[in-house]
């Protein structure tokens, strides 16, 4: 096999992680591998006191880090939670392949080492339905004149289903009709196109706020984003897509002057979408296949079903 350029490992570093993240077609994802990627920089500096040369990582220093990880390795020095450590190793992992298939290293040493269950230690806090419709009441009674947009997005997030980075880059030509059916299109995990039936609430609400927007001679063409910040006292420009922490901070605000006791979040209105079509009996496969879960096993930590005796299979049994 093809030895290592003669050129130094911090330049052999640098180009194959360029070219490497560069693959990824969405910022995030390529966000979320550079941060992986330098969590085991920092690793191998600081707990190994060696410099990495990607050549010579061997599969007990994978073994380290993935126990370094379970003991110290998350926020603010505590555990790393099972299912960052599994992403962990696995954004490692695939960029050890993209090496061996550059010649690189001559294997991947993660391939051989355990990995921990995914298992979710903090669940996203999900709405049942009665605080679904109080968010929606309380958002209706507002005196804002932002509450035509925040209506419009909330409803997208809670009827959808869809992820905060899918929402925020929808653009009004994404919201059209196909066959009777108002759709949103939008570009998923991995620059998957996808599309989404919208609910008749929503429907409404969206409309609802693009007759607010025309009215305020804010009108939509084509290309212009669905969902843009309704005033914005340091810029003129205000056709652009929502600021990722705007949402946090109208969940946070709304639920505030709802009186929830618990936090929530823009995974919220997704964990309540999969969990009230769970409780409405939707079969657990199609539910998967409606939020672009990978296996249904993610699909499975939604599902806060009590489990009944009287529910047993076994009393289905007929000999």
């Amino acid at each position: 096999m093809t030895a290592v350029p003669k050129i130094g490992h911090a330049a052999i570093d640098f180009l194959m992680r360029e070219e490497y993240l560069g693959n990824f077609t969405s910022e995030h994802t390529r966000l979320n591998y550079s941060i992986d990627l330098a969590t085991f920089h920092t690793f191998y500096h600081d707990v190994l006191g060696r410099k990495i040369e990607w050549d010579k990582v061997e599969r007990i220093d994978i073994v380290k880090y993935r126990n370094w990880l379970a003991e110290s390795g998350g926020r603010d020095g505590a555990a790393a939670a099972p299912k960052t450590l599994a992403r962990k190793l696995a954004s490692l992992s695939s960029y050890f392949h993209f090496l061996v298939e550059r010649n690189v290293m001559l294997y991947n040493p993660v391939t051989s080492v355990k990995r921990p269950r995914r298992d979710v230690v903090t669940p996203t806090n999900a709405l049942n339905k009665e605080q679904v419709t109080s968010l929606f009441a309380t958002i209706i009674n507002s005196t804002s004149e932002a509450r035509f947009m925040h209506l419009a997005l909330l409803t997208t997030f809670f009827t959808t289903g869809l992820r905060k980075s899918e929402v925020l880059n929808l653009r009004y030509r994404d919201y059209r009709d196909i066959n009777e059916l108002k759709v949103l299109e939008f570009k998923g995990k991995g620059g998957k196109i996808g599309q989404k039936v919208v609910h008749p609430q929503c429907v409404k609400a969206i409309d609802d706020y693009l007759d607010w927007m025309k009215k305020n001679e804010r009108g939509h063409e084509n290309q212009d984003w669905l969902f843009q910040p309704t005033k914005n006292p340091s810029q003129k420009i205000l056709n652009k897509p929502l600021n990722p922490r705007t949402i946090n901070e109208i969940l946070e605000y709304y639920a505030k002057k709802m009186q929830l006791n618990f936090r929530i979040c823009p995974h919220s209105a997704r964990a309540s979408f999969i969990t009230e079509l769970l409780d409405a009996g939707v079969d657990i496969y199609a539910v998967a296949r409606e939020v672009n879960h990978s296996s249904v096993v993610t699909t499975q930590e939604y599902d806060k079903r009590r489990k009944k005796l009287q529910d047993s299979p076994v009393l289905k049994l007929r000999y």
